[in-house]
């Protein structure tokens, strides 16, 4: 495997490889160009060579100074990139609002003999004095409902 690509490799991008003077002649200086990093060494050397192991790109870059971790944590970002923008926008799920149950959709248990009241008659009296906002709100509430079956 070629593993000189001077081009992808070795040198920076051609906005940066060379900058023009006033008279027209080119001026190319090692202190005038930014180094190019090693992630971006290593994402190019990947894009020449898509097949390469990690192993194959460290041995034709560690000239650069890059380590097996560098093109392992390289590999990884773009592993992330290329599933974030496969994956879908996720939504937040709309929140429902609680339902309040009514007294009469609630069955009440028939007390068993007249006078005793059973655990579930209790409870469902406590679930409605609870929704009527009190004691005396029930009260009054229970007192509407007397009124309007005598008449």
């Amino acid at each position: 495997m070629d593993t000189t690509q001077p081009d992808l490799i070795n040198e920076p991008t051609a906005d940066n490889s060379a900058s023009s003077s006033a008279n027209g002649f080119q001026a190319s200086s090692k202190s005038d160009e930014p180094a190019m990093s090693k992630s971006e060494r290593i994402r190019r050397y990947i894009q020449a060579h898509p097949e390469a192991r990690n192993t194959e790109i460290v041995a034709a870059l560690e000239e650069h100074g890059i380590k097996y971790q560098d093109v392992g944590n390289v590999r990884s970002q773009e592993k992330r990139k290329a599933a974030k923008k496969a994956a879908p926008a996720k939504r937040r799920p709309a929140v429902a609002k609680p339902e309040v149950a009514t007294p009469a959709s609630t069955p009440a248990a028939p007390a068993p003999k007249p006078g005793a009241v059973s655990m579930e008659t209790l409870q469902v009296g406590a679930e409605f004095v609870k929704q009527a906002g009190g004691i005396e709100q029930a009260q009054a509430i229970l007192d509407l409902i007397r009124q309007i079956q005598s008449v």
